[in-house]
């Protein structure tokens, strides 16, 4: 009967994911994100030029091969480019809506709701509803980190080898996985160095088979003598803010995950959580630790944190507060309808804000109009990112 009452949660929140997702499918535009758009330049220089231009660096090489099949495969479906996109990321995050499940049903007296909030967090959501790497990312990572943990297959090293590398070779930053992987490792050092070895070589092959296509390309045309003028690709710093901007826009960047309201309440009942690092617990709490400093270095898109939003809610999943049931409730309905207690003079370089009580449009409703709006100009946006990814390209990696 317990196990039948665990279930009904995975089985609600992967209907109404599905809900949820279908005026998405209906109207397709693949997002509200410019990176979205990348990602079509990316593949549409790759099929016009045959040069790999990465749609934001380092590259995520992993993913844009994702898309560019799913561009192939809607010619010889009746879906358009953009519902097979969409389509795929609805899969992603459902099997990764169920490998959050797992976790929790692998621990003892886990409370649901916090299951249902990770799920149901707007950013959770609008991460697998647009063209964006984070769901296969995550779903790979921590695949890794099931296996590891669970798992007593005899090729258990190859496995998590395997998805460890392309869970990296998605997102560069995803290396944080291989990180708490070989530290969970630490008392079998064999196994631990056959992993490294085998994972590194496999992402690193897979990003070198796309850039030694670049590399070609600044050779010929004499842009670069080495490899090591490419190594600018890897320093992102694309951001002028002072310490004191950064803080604010990294603290900022939290709150969609839980809705304003929702996090207000989480952050006043953090006192009474039960914090536990014993078994595999130490290793969720490294996920999201790690995955928070590396945001705190470059604080941009939310989605960057679903890593560490993610491992935060299995760490703390053992919390039984009922205080988690009206988060839960404020979580999903802030994807509709959103109460807001401030105000920022700019979304994404925030530098004054001021205190005021407003109620707005949810995460949900935001995005779905914003990617509408976007893409009534679809075409136009997909040949510019083509042309200005060339552009950028061209002239050496961007983040000279």
């Amino acid at each position: 009967m317990k196990n039948i009452k665990e279930k009904v949660n995975l089985y609600f929140s992967s209907i109404v994911t599905v809900i949820i997702s279908i005026p998405f499918f209906l109207n397709p535009s693949i997002g509200a994100d410019w990176d979205s758009y990348a990602l079509i330049g990316t593949y549409k220089n790759f099929m016009e030029s045959g040069l790999y231009t990465p749609s934001r660096p380092p590259g995520f090489p992993l993913y844009e091969l994702l898309i560019g099949l799913c561009v192939k495969i809607s010619e010889f479906l009746f879906l358009s480019m953009e519902q097979t996109i969409l389509f795929t990321q609805m899969i992603l995050l459902l099997s990764l809506n169920f490998l959050i499940y797992k976790f929790f049903n692998k621990k003892k007296d886990s409370n649901y709701f916090i299951y249902l909030i990770a799920v149901f967090s707007p950013v959770f959501l609008l991460s697998g509803l647009t063209a964006i790497d984070y769901v296969l990312g995550s779903l790979l990572g921590f695949l890794s980190l099931y296996i590891s943990m669970y798992s007593n297959n005899k090729q258990k090293e190859i496995l998590v080898s395997f998805t460890l590398a392309m869970s990296i070779a998605t997102r560069l930053s995803n290396i944080i996985f291989l990180i708490v992987v070989l530290i969970l490792m630490r008392k079998e050092l064999k196994k631990g160095f056959q992993i490294f070895v085998l994972s590194t070589f496999l992402f690193a092959s897979f990003y070198l088979i796309f850039y030694l296509n670049l590399y070609s390309f600044y050779l010929e045309n004499k842009i670069y003598n080495s490899w090591f003028d490419l190594m600018c690709i890897f320093n992102l710093t694309n951001t002028d803010h002072d310490f004191y901007n950064r803080i604010g826009r990294f603290t900022l960047k939290q709150i969609p995950y839980l809705g304003t309201v929702g996090m207000l309440i989480f952050i006043g009942s953090i006192r009474k959580l039960k914090i536990n690092f014993k078994g595999n617990n130490l290793y969720f709490f490294l996920v999201f630790l790690f995955f928070q400093l590396s945001f705190l270095r470059l604080p941009t898109e939310e989605g960057h944190l679903l890593p560490a939003f993610i491992a935060f809610a299995i760490f703390v999943s053992q919390n039984n507060n009922k205080i988690f049931i009206t988060i839960f409730l404020f979580v999903l309905t802030s994807n509709f309808i959103n109460l807001k207690f401030f105000e920022v003079d700019s979304i994404d370089s925030a530098s004054d804000i001021n205190f005021t009580f407003s109620v707005e449009e949810g995460y949900l409703i935001q995005d779905y109009y914003l990617r509408d709006e976007i893409a009534k100009d679809k075409f136009f946006h997909y040949n510019n990112s083509k042309n200005s990814l060339l552009k950028a390209w061209s002239s050496g990696c961007p983040n000279k």
